[in-house]
């Protein structure tokens, strides 16, 4: 789930948002014991000590070879016909001896480095006593009595070194992965609790139109081959406010929100269906070129009848 501040600020002239941040949908904090912390070491920790000792194993071999060859003597060389072959070869075979000596050592170096290493967090292990459980927390959600719930189980493998982990569920961006992936569908319900939105100013009377409080009850709905993916034929053909699956319309008529009064219209110019704000609600009632029965059908929507059309803010 992405989240991202609405202001904007200014860079070289242009108008940018700000950086978006990702929420990740399990948000955990893991304990582990102090002396696994001492102990516990990263790839460049265990390569550096080995890599040293072979380097300096190396460096030994190469001033003994040098000393060896001070020592030697010139007997061997080579006179006569084809000397300066005889004479490279030997050089190339004494290369090659040195070289592999010298590879000897460092391989031997980084052998005793990490068998040393071994060695040492083994008997680093050894005598530590250590609970054969592992504990973790899940959060709870605001409100509930605890703030914490806790389950222990067994520590599956001497591998897992951890005792404590404490575990956030983010629920919203749960439930936004499981939408996205289409494995749930979000089904709102509106419901008209014919109470009055807006605050009653005064000299108002309490009788007087006004903008409906519209209180929404939203369910969850697993998508499977069971319920054929939550598709609902009577909705898609009798459903006012259409579906998923095609545009919304409504029929021609007049509607309102408690202020104004708007008249659905197809548009020409745009191809499509419209709303068109025509008057407010209380010009339109006073007016007598408007029939009663239009009237009273609007105000009994607004007591009653669940809205067409919500624009959640």
């Amino acid at each position: 789930m992405a989240q991202s501040n609405p202001s904007k600020e200014t860079y070289m002239g242009r108008r940018v948002s700000q950086t978006l941040q990702f929420l990740s949908p399990l948000q955990s904090l893991t304990i582990f014991p102090k002396e696994v912390q001492d102990t516990s070491t990263t790839h460049r920790d265990e390569f550096l000590p080995k890599f040293k000792s072979g380097l300096e194993a190396e460096k030994k071999a190469t001033e003994y070879m040098l000393k060896q060859r001070e020592l030697e003597d010139d007997d061997d060389e080579f006179v006569g016909k084809g000397w300066e072959q005889r004479t490279a070869e030997s050089e190339r075979l004494r290369a090659e001896k040195e070289d592999q000596f010298v590879e000897q050592a460092y391989d031997r170096a980084v052998t005793a480095a990490t068998s040393a290493a071994v060695s040492s967090k083994s008997r680093s292990a050894k005598g530590k006593a250590s609970t054969n459980f592992q504990f973790v927390g899940v959060v709870q959600p605001p409100g509930s009595e605890n703030k914490v719930k806790w389950y222990a189980r067994k520590r599956p493998s001497t591998q897992s070194k951890w005792n404590v982990r404490l575990i956030h569920a983010n629920k919203d961006v749960i439930t936004r992965d499981l939408f996205v992936n289409g494995k749930i569908d979000v089904v709102a319900k509106y419901n008209n609790t014919g109470k009055r939105r807006d605050e009653l100013k005064e000299g108002e009377n309490p009788s007087a139109p006004s903008r409906p409080l519209i209180e929404a009850d939203y369910n969850i709905k697993s998508r499977s081959m069971w319920n054929l993916w939550n598709f609902s034929p009577k909705h898609f053909f009798n459903d006012s406010s259409g579906s998923f699956w095609r545009e919304r319309r409504l029929p021609s008529g007049l509607y309102t929100d408690g202020s104004l009064v708007y008249e659905s219209k197809y548009r020409y110019s745009d191809g499509k269906n419209g709303m068109k704000a025509i008057s407010k609600l209380d010009a339109l009632l006073r007016s007598k070129s408007v029939k009663e029965s239009v009237k009273l059908d609007l105000l009994k929507r607004l007591e009653k009848d669940s809205p067409d059309i919500v624009i959640e803010e």
